[in-house]
């Protein structure tokens, strides 16, 4: 006889069945009927030997599966480590940390738990709805900071403490809940500095030069995104600066058509739209209606990208809608849209015209930033 547990969970497995099957644009473009129906069926048979944490896992590794990176599971997370990491070219590297943890910082990451970092990628890869490597880049770092994925995925067997094992040093990492998760005030890069703030902007005279940083597509409480947009064309207007960089590297989407005003007033200004003082920022976190923005100033202006390219796939299925397990109370997008941007379905990304990589100089304590060293 099954608990009430079980029966619990049989109940939002075969909700999360039903409802992506019936809401999803194309539920099966990526993936079998046959084949997600047989990863429901294993799901279920698994309950009675997972506890609550393995299920996050285990519900989020079922959704993975159908390859939309729009589609996937959020679930209630209480601890984190009090680390940042960053995945650059030869690694993953901490790159902020709680004051407590500073001999961390800036040091390349080993192993969590004596678990390798190819070993800990390739659990992650399972679980993280993505479309390309980009994307995983960008969301691993995130879930590898959560506790309980960690414990989920069997890497951890603690959510408390947490060994981090880096080329230097061995360190237990003693977890936070989101309301202790601060960090040191080590200085950062321009782009990083407002994390809080969907749209700023700020005038580098060294440069003379207005950088804007458009983070999220969406309102930001009572201050409209539009209001943000007359200030700076009334800033542009004022004080005659034409060489603008607009950086959409950490925009993960929203409403694509709040930045609509900026992109007209820029295409009609022929002192901007050009090669020359026209520039656009992307990478591994542009995705979604971010990404839509990029592909306007690209089929619309005449700017130069540079950066990373992108984390979102210029074709795919995305306008997520969202419904919510009755029991676990976990919270599933799913996609309601087919985005078709370019001919080419194979096109992973978009690529930018110029490409340069996040810099790892420990000499400069990751405080380098290449949108300032633009030419």
């Amino acid at each position: 006889m099954k608990s009430q547990w079980e029966e619990k969970w049989l109940e939002d497995i075969e909700f999360l069945r039903e409802n992506l099957i019936e809401k999803h644009k194309n539920l099966f473009f990526n993936i079998s009927k046959e084949e997600f129906d047989s990863r429901i069926d294993k799901l279920k048979s698994m309950i009675g030997d997972l506890d609550y944490e393995e299920m996050k896992v285990e519900i989020s590794r079922v959704v993975a599966s159908i390859g939309d990176a729009h589609t996937s599971v959020a679930f209630p997370a209480n601890k984190y480590l009090p680390i940042k990491f960053y995945w650059f070219e030869d690694g993953i590297y901490i790159i902020r940390t709680s004051e407590a943890y500073k001999n961390l910082l800036f040091k390349k990451v080993i192993a969590i738990e004596d678990v390798s970092m190819d070993k800990i990628l390739h659990e992650l890869s399972e679980i993280i709805s993505f479309e390309n490597e980009y994307f995983f880049k960008a969301q691993s770092m995130k879930y590898m900071q959560v506790a309980e994925v960690l414990y989920g995925l069997l890497i951890s067997d603690s959510m408390d403490n947490i060994k981090i094992t880096t080329e230097h040093n061995t360190v237990k990492v003693k977890t936070v809940n989101i309301k202790e998760l601060k960090y040191s005030d080590s200085e950062l890069p321009l782009y990083a500095r407002r994390p809080n703030e969907n749209l700023w902007y700020e005038y580098l005279e060294d440069k003379e030069e207005l950088y804007i940083k458009y983070n999220y597509c969406r309102e930001e409480g009572n201050i409209k995104i539009s209001t943000k947009i007359v200030e700076i064309i009334d800033f542009i207007e004022k004080n005659s600066t034409y060489k603008i960089t607009i950086d959409l590297r950490n925009n993960l989407g929203g409403d694509s058509k709040l930045l609509e005003p900026l992109l007209c007033y820029i295409k009609n200004n022929p002192r901007i739209n050009n090669k020359e003082n026209l520039k656009v920022i992307i990478g591994r976190e542009t995705f979604s209606s971010g990404l839509l923005n990029a592909y306007e100033f690209k089929f619309e202006t005449n700017c130069v990208i540079w950066g990373e390219p992108s984390g979102g796939k210029p074709n795919c299925y995305g306008e997520i809608l969202r419904f919510v397990l009755p029991n676990s109370k976990f919270s599933v997008s799913y996609s309601t849209r087919y985005y078709k941007l370019i001919d080419d379905d194979s096109t992973m990304s978009l690529y930018p015209d110029k490409t340069v990589y996040e810099k790892n100089d420990r000499s400069h304590s990751h405080t380098r930033d290449f949108s300032c060293e633009l030419e």
